[in-house]
């Protein structure tokens, strides 16, 4: 969502690369600009961690579970936590560092049925994630997913993000910058790894431990922590896709597709269920489940040599 407002160009002054020009300030530039001079205990913060089947979301990976903490004046006011279906198996690397397994995850709801509650639980703070170019990239690619397939309604978040792991690798010298190893080193108890609550209330004592030693670097405000990390971090927004029309009613009408597809060895006839589009690495994908494997699988759209319609 865009703000659109006469032009100029805004500087605030103990932040001159915070510059907003050519007319357009985004919601999450406005937000920026309301906590640049506030010290993050004035303003509601939301801690947030995911947990995902894979590394790449580009490239068909989902969100299995998610949770978040909000604070307002520093303290703890709501608690956001659920396990999700990702409509498709998790990598088995993935399984065994988080500990979750397909079947934990059957019956659970999928992104689309807490989308809604998710952004209204986030409305108006400051994310605070440990990687947070992990997390943003997979909540937007879901917000996408969510939008695309039409089981909601156009969203995007807006918010900026703060990362404790860029200000671990500016600021501290800690030697190795996972979450469990700046725990142990700023002396903070965390729990079981690599689930989505636990990470949170680790990420957020960690950043209460960061922002008191930083503040003995004259970085105090939430402006001066933003410019710490190399300025304000923004959930990405994928492009748009114009597929053709076959896929497009495929996707819309939940139909069947059988491809000719080329792969790198040689050519194969394959019956899909095709779901949404992604680009990655200047190649645009096509997610789908893919009958013969009984899987999810991604199609590079350019060796798609030919498409028909199942029945």
């Amino acid at each position: 969502m865009r703000l659109y407002v006469l032009r100029f160009t805004l500087y605030l002054p103990r932040y001159p690369h915070f510059a907003y020009n050519a007319g357009i300030l985004t919601i999450g530039n406005l937000l920026v600009i309301e906590f640049a001079e506030e010290r993050p205990s004035e303003i509601p913060i939301v801690i947030i961690d995911t947990e995902t089947t894979g590394l790449i979301p580009e490239m068909g990976h989902r969100v299995v579970e998610i949770a978040a903490v909000r604070w307002e004046n520093g303290r703890e006011v709501a608690q956001f936590s659920t396990l999700l279906n990702p409509g498709r198996k998790i990598e088995p690397e993935a399984s065994r560092i988080n500990g979750l397994s397909d079947r934990d995850l059957i019956g659970q709801p999928a992104f689309a049925d807490i989308a809604e509650r998710l952004l209204a639980f986030v409305d108006g703070a400051l994310l605070v994630a440990h990687n947070a170019a992990f997390d943003a990239g997979f909540v937007g690619m879901e917000l996408f997913i969510n939008q695309y397939t039409g089981r909601g309604q156009p969203a995007t978040l807006p918010n900026p993000w703060l990362c404790t792991l860029e200000l671990a690798r500016g600021y501290f010298h800690f030697g190795q910058n996972n979450l469990g190893a700046i725990a142990q080193r700023l002396g903070v108890r965390s729990g079981r790894a690599h689930r989505a609550l636990t990470d949170v209330y680790t990420t957020g004592e960690i950043f209460k431990r960061m922002a008191r030693e930083l503040e003995k670097q004259r970085l105090v405000t939430v402006g001066d922590l933003l410019y710490a990390q190399g300025g304000p971090k923004y959930t990405p927004n994928l492009p748009r896709f114009v597929l053709p029309e076959v896929m497009e009613g495929a996707i819309r009408d939940g139909r069947h597709l059988t491809i000719h597809y080329q792969n790198k060895n040689n050519a194969v006839i394959r019956t899909i269920t095709p779901r949404y589009p992604t680009h990655y690495h200047d190649h645009t994908y096509l997610v789908a489940y893919c009958h013969s494997r009984q899987d999810q699988r991604t199609f590079r759209l350019d060796r798609i040599m030919g498409v028909e319609r199942v029945g």
